[in-house]
């Protein structure tokens, strides 16, 4: 089942265009807020209407920001129920600390999600997946391999030659790799792979 989960606040509008971008994807909405006021109960009416409209659909997970671990709590419960889903979460609206809290809660569980954000100005929605941001541990070898494989040299033995490295000590690098979602497995650097890359290059800059 493809999800998609949206937080929202005082406005619907972000939430709308997430829907109208990915209802032929998805199966479900899942709606994350704090309705106790007037305007976030218009907004949720708002919303609900258009995704009835769409023939999608929803359910509502209600939170309270003003408890931050049973925030935690409940959001963990809804990721670790539906870990077998494909979840698309979209964090352009609603309160900061329940965006803080729906992120904070896939990372707890080590869940990945594709992560999506809509800039105030609808001209960018930047998608990036958690997996790609979790922390990892990289010594010199794995960064020299990354670094020689944007340079061209994609098989076990050029790595060898290029980086007077073992290679036994190649292949091990170059498997760990590719388990920790860095290259793929014809020794392509993902998209994780040259964000890891480009931050270790920024750290040594002289710029």
């Amino acid at each position: 089942m493809n999800i998609l989960l949206v937080t929202i606040g005082f406005d619907e509008k972000f939430q709308i265009r997430a829907l109208m971008r990915r209802f032929k994807e998805i199966d479900k909405v899942v709606i994350v807020g704090y309705f106790n006021e007037e305007r976030a109960k218009k907004a949720l009416e708002s919303f609900i209407n258009v995704i009835n409209t769409a023939g999608v659909s929803y359910e509502l997970l209600e939170v309270n920001p003003y408890s931050f671990d049973d925030l935690i709590v409940r959001i963990s419960k809804f990721i670790n129920k539906n870990k077998g889903n494909r979840l698309i979460v979209n964090l352009s609206g609603g309160m900061r600390i329940l965006i803080l809290g729906v992120i904070l809660s896939f990372i707890i569980n080590y869940v990945d999600a594709e992560i999506e954000v809509e800039t105030e100005d609808f001209k960018t929605v930047v998608s990036i997946r958690l997996k790609d941001l979790m922390p990892i541990s990289l010594s010199n070898d794995h960064i020299n391999i990354l670094k020689a494989i944007k340079e061209g040299y994609v098989s076990i033995n050029s790595l060898h030659s290029y980086l007077k490295i073992p290679l036994s000590t190649v292949w091990r690098r170059v498997k760990e790799l590719i388990s920790e979602g860095l290259l793929t497995e014809d020794l392509q650097l993902t998209y994780r792979g040259k964000l890891l890359l480009k931050i270790y290059e920024s750290n040594f800059s002289m710029d």
